[in-house]
């Protein structure tokens, strides 16, 4: 296997599984336990996410740089282009905007009203950004196993 395949692979495995385990699992399960209220869920998931944007815009970086050498296709270097600028997007400008929002809320209270709606569909867009980022990845895992004849 050349290396930078091998580096695509492992990054854009990496990169996928930051993303389904870190943000589909773990912080709903941290969020959900039974054991923290809402507000100190809140609160300990606040670093895991700014972490797990972290390494979603290096391993999305590292996956732009592998992809020209990887995969044959124009498609995966602009793929792999585009993940990255949603990556940063999410961590630059998305993930400090929830966290200001989440902060000044009261969410086992449900106070302010206005601002806890607000935070909730900003928490929506984050899981759609998520959600269109693995479908990314999964669509260079696509292109990489292309055979070409």
């Amino acid at each position: 296997m050349r290396p930078a395949a091998l580096i695509g692979f492992a990054a854009a495995a990496l990169l996928l599984g930051a993303l389904v385990v870190g943000y589909f699992v773990a912080i709903p399960t941290l969020s959900a336990s039974p054991l923290l209220d809402a507000n100190l869920a809140r609160a300990l998931t606040a670093p895991l996410g700014q972490r797990l944007a972290d390494l979603a815009v290096a391993f999305s970086v590292v996956l732009a740089l592998a992809t020209p050498r990887w995969i044959a296709s124009r498609a995966g270097t602009t793929i792999a282009l585009v993940l990255t600028a949603a990556a940063l997007t999410h961590r630059l400008l998305l993930v400090p905007h929830l966290d200001r929002l989440w902060a000044r809320v009261d969410v086992v209270a449900a106070r302010p009203v206005d601002l806890l709606a607000e935070a909730q569909r900003w928490s929506d867009h984050q899981q759609w950004l998520l959600l269109a980022m693995c479908v990314l990845v999964l669509a260079l895992f696509g292109l990489a196993s292309r055979r070409t004849v």
